[in-house]
């Protein structure tokens, strides 16, 4: 049987990067489901960005104690709005911690995750941050392809999803193990029943697929329900969206040789963007 490494619940701190925008607080009520459901504390951050780095744009603030007074004024804006969403969690008896750094938005992010120990990451796939449009999806890759730990990405629109439920796609190879141990952490204080799914790309695999998930569905934790899918396709990204819904989590591990990994890591923000699931939890496979 599959356990979570370490304590009972894996997530117990997980990081919350926002930018001030709506779009950006799409993540907010994921991670509020998992903090509720886990115990975990939230860490909502902000990255001032450096604003030196726009001092090439037309028209755009150069002296450099006018840049400094503005990422200042900036940082004391956002303080503000981040303890706006401390209180309103924690009233919600939730444990919240805020910070807000200064710098590289996607490096002073991974700087933190290492610092703060955190276990998960829950991102929205856009978003806005300083004087342009950021994308979050591309931040959300660098943290993904950097950093150590799970992550999140949710999708810029659509409805929470039922993440009670949860399709975990399967290739056969030890990737497996991986998205296994994020369910294992999940359940059962969030996720209650899985769909194990294998893409294949001829009916003379079917058979092999099948027993090969019913011996993956033995050893999922007791109080998990689970079904196994074999769909036969050339595309396994389609697969997996219009397997999952709208109204389901994807769990994946991010490296291995197959098509859906490919999928997955080539642009984690359009992808996650098109995809028909709201959001797509993702484990780098060690």
């Amino acid at each position: 049987m599959v356990e979570p490494e370490g304590d009972h619940h894996m997530f117990k701190q997980v990081l919350v990067p926002l930018d001030g925008s709506e779009l950006s607080e799409r993540a907010l009520p994921y991670a509020r489901r998992i903090a509720t459901a886990s115990g975990a504390t939230l860490h909502l951050v902000y990255v001032t960005p450096d604003l030196h780095d726009y001092s090439w744009v037309p028209g755009a603030l150069t002296v450099a104690d006018t840049l400094a007074q503005a990422e200042e004024e900036t940082g004391r804006e956002m303080r503000v709005y981040l303890e706006g969403w401390r209180t309103r969690l924690s009233a919600e008896g939730l444990h919240v911690q805020i910070e807000v750094l200064s710098g590289n938005v996607a490096d002073s992010l991974l700087d933190y995750e290492q610092k703060a120990a955190i276990d998960l990451v829950v991102i929205c796939s856009h978003g806005r941050s300083g004087l342009s449009r950021f994308a979050l999806g591309s931040i959300a890759e660098r943290l993904l392809r950097h950093g150590q730990k799970p992550i999140l990405i949710v999708k810029a629109s659509g409805s929470l999803p039922d993440l009670e439920k949860a399709v975990v796609p399967l290739d056969g190879s030890a990737r497996a193990e991986e998205e296994l141990q994020l369910i294992a952490g999940l359940a059962p204080s969030l996720v209650k029943h899985i769909t194990l799914l294998r893409v294949v790309s001829s009916a003379d695999e079917s058979i092999a697929a099948e027993s090969y998930l019913r011996e993956i569905a033995q050893r999922l934790p007791q109080g998990l329900t689970a079904e196994a899918q074999v769909v036969v396709g050339d595309e396994p990204a389609q697969v997996i969206s219009e397997v999952a819904g709208k109204q389901q989590l994807v769990v994946m591990a991010t490296h291995g040789r197959s098509q859906a990994a490919r999928w997955i890591t080539g642009s984690v923000a359009q992808d996650v963007e098109h995809a028909g699931s709201p959001a797509v939890l993702l484990v780098r496979a060690r």
